[in-house]
């Protein structure tokens, strides 16, 4: 007997999409086809009117954060359940070593922390934060054990930076060792000058942030490290990419090596509007919000296969923690929580409003992150073999963003107000609904953390 039967469902992958029915066994797709064809299953559910995506996968993700004296809101059991709730079913998050840490210890750290939490799968980046040769030894072996893929920034120079000589060394490691890398770009030099003069002068407003923060600062630092990925080879993800200035250079580069780029769903809907608003300071984010026009010119990228990935950027803060200090912003808790909206809000901007196709939503909300972590064809697709991981919604809902509705533990929400066309109404977790008609049911389910090869390029 069969698990589950989803039938009459439009089912979306990213390459086509296809009206048919999914048998479900064991956490896997066991087959496509007409239901009438398939065994009994114990469970069936009708998703006439409905589509049956990939379950979303959000690799840049941060829950259970330390920042200073304002640790992020969410552990990993609720912070799961909100992802649950927008239709993710993968999350990846980050080992970021503190203090004397090792990346060793700190993925064993985060490993510890969301054991038996999380209701739905997960894996880590590994950091690298000081470049030395133990260190350097730890990367290697954590590629080897499963957790490929490289975190490192060009900037915070309190103690998340790596110099270039030890981002190079390490570029040079993921090439051999068949890793990848995600790397916060810009420019250190540029922004502490810049944060320095503005501080100087006494302005220091949320929109001072995002001025000390120009489009310049995220081209000097990519163009440096494009250099580096092309003298190495080693596959590189360009986390969170807001200046579209940059989409010539991208463009030449993609022909010639193994260039990713992400951004995230706040850019690309929100502008830098936000900061004359007076609660300007929930929504300062690094890099910070773009003017219109550049958010424009960043839709244009994902529609021309610039843009790879949609993630989140999850950082769960509260309104008390951003309005403690909202006239410093070298003092507010940068991050804007997003796993739950991200997917949705996405679809409904980009899908419903004719931006992208349904397709190009799946391939940049879940199969193009499937192969980059190196999870594909586990997860990313709806086909035999793969997990049973589905994000099924309604195309047509209509509903507006309440952070009262959220199950995100802030309490406002940044897309407060906006209109919604497109809901989810099923999550399934390897052939387990752990959001069932918009209600989380299954508090039994539980995660399980996917160790990973290299990218699938």
């Amino acid at each position: 007997m069969l698990d589950l039967i989803i039938k009459n469902g439009w089912v979306v992958n990213a390459t086509h999409s296809q009206q048919t029915d999914i048998a479900v066994k064991d956490g896997k797709i066991v087959a496509m086809g007409r239901a009438s064809l398939f065994p009994e299953a114990e469970k069936t559910v009708d998703a006439a009117g409905l589509w049956v995506l990939p379950g979303m996968i959000d690799t840049h993700v941060h829950m259970n954060k330390r920042f200073g004296a304002s640790p992020s809101q969410d552990n990993y059991y609720n912070g799961s359940i909100a992802a649950a709730y927008g239709g993710t079913t993968a999350i990846v998050d980050f080992g970021f070593p503190y203090g004397d840490e090792t990346p060793a210890q700190a993925m064993e750290r985060k490993l510890e922390e969301i054991k038996g939490q999380s209701v739905i799968d997960y894996s880590f980046h590994s950091n690298l934060t000081k470049a030395n040769e133990e260190n350097y030894g730890q990367i290697r072996e954590l590629i080897q054990q499963g957790f490929p893929s490289v975190k490192m920034f060009t900037i915070f120079n309190y103690g998340r930076m790596l110099e270039k000589a030890g981002i190079y060394e390490v570029l040079r490691i993921i090439a051999k060792e068949n890793g990848l890398s995600m790397i916060h770009t810009e420019s250190a030099d540029l922004i502490d000058r810049y944060i320095a003069d503005t501080v100087e002068k006494g302005h220091t407003l949320p929109i001072d942030l995002a001025k000390t923060r120009p489009p310049i600062t995220e081209l000097e630092a990519l163009y440096a490290l494009i250099a580096m990925v092309e003298d190495t080879g080693a596959p590189t993800i360009v986390a969170h990419l807001t200046a579209s200035g940059a989409a010539p250079a991208i463009a030449k580069a993609k022909q010639a090596m193994p260039l990713f780029i992400e951004c995230c769903t706040h850019y690309l809907t929100l502008d830098e509007s936000v900061y004359r608003r007076p609660d300007a300071c929930r929504y300062t984010c690094v890099p910070p919000m773009r003017d219109l026009e550049n958010q424009a010119r960043l839709w244009e990228m994902v529609n021309h296969g610039l843009i790879d990935l949609i993630n989140s950027d999850h950082t769960d803060f509260s309104s008390k923690q951003k309005d403690s200090h909202k006239d410093n912003f070298t003092k507010i808790p940068n991050g804007l929580p997003g796993i739950e909206t991200r997917g949705i809000v996405l679809f409904s901007e980009g899908v419903s409003k004719g931006r992208i196709t349904p397709n190009r939503f799946v391939e940049i909300t879940s199969a193009k992150a499937a192969k980059l972590m190196g999870a594909y064809p586990e997860k990313g697709v709806i086909q035999v073999g793969s997990d049973a991981d589905f994000a099924i919604l309604d195309p047509k809902a209509k509903y507006t963003i309440h952070a009262k509705d959220h199950h995100m533990q802030t309490d406002y929400a940044p897309f407060e107000g906006m209109e919604m066309t497109g809901k989810v109404v099923h999550t399934v977790s390897r052939g387990e609904f752990v959001i069932e008609n918009g209600v989380y049911t299954n508090t039994q389910h539980r995660g399980r953390l996917f160790k990973r090869t290299g990218p699938i390029l």
